[in-house]
């Protein structure tokens, strides 16, 4: 009986062993940077058309979503709510025009870190940085994390120190 046991423990372990390592899935990065950049240029049309639909379909539902008030921490909810109404207003006049982008892709292609920054329309003073982590969700890419900040230049920050005291 122990020979027997032993023996099927010895060829399960040879089974085991004896298999190829499996190979992570490759992705071609320039085709995937193309990808993300699409989907970004169709996150700012939207924004920009105030065509709310397309604008929430690029959210993953378990997002985290950060407005520039150190208050703003939204889920998927209370954003889409948010924007809505944003959108809606009549006063809201939406131009965002990316100056800058930079997309890094980890390493197996299913996720990336954005850092576009931009100017608001109303404000050509202190630049605006989104900094955006997007998902592969089936065969598209869904944002999970917004963050939106005025990014001042250094040589502006005592000014702006200054004002608020």
């Amino acid at each position: 009986m122990k020979a027997i046991f032993y023996t099927m423990l010895l060829a399960v372990t040879l089974i085991c062993s004896c298999q190829p390592p499996s190979k992570p899935d490759s992705f071609d990065p320039v085709a995937q940077r193309l990808e993300l950049a699409k989907t970004l240029d169709q996150l700012y049309l939207a924004y920009n058309t105030r065509n709310i639909q397309s604008f929430l379909s690029l959210m993953a539902d378990d997002g985290l979503f950060c407005g520039t008030d150190s208050k703003n921490l939204w889920d998927k909810v209370t954003y889409s709510k948010l924007m809505t109404a944003m959108f809606a207003d009549p006063k809201f006049a939406p131009n965002i025009s990316v100056n800058q982008r930079e997309i890094r892709l980890e390493k197996d292609g299913k996720s990336a870190m954005v850092v576009d920054q931009f100017f608001f329309e109303w404000n050509r003073k202190i630049p605006v940085r989104h900094i955006v982590h997007f998902v592969r969700r089936g065969n598209g890419w869904r944002f999970n994390f917004l963050s939106t900040t005025f990014i001042p230049n250094d040589e502006d920050l005592d000014k702006i120190f200054n004002a608020v005291k």
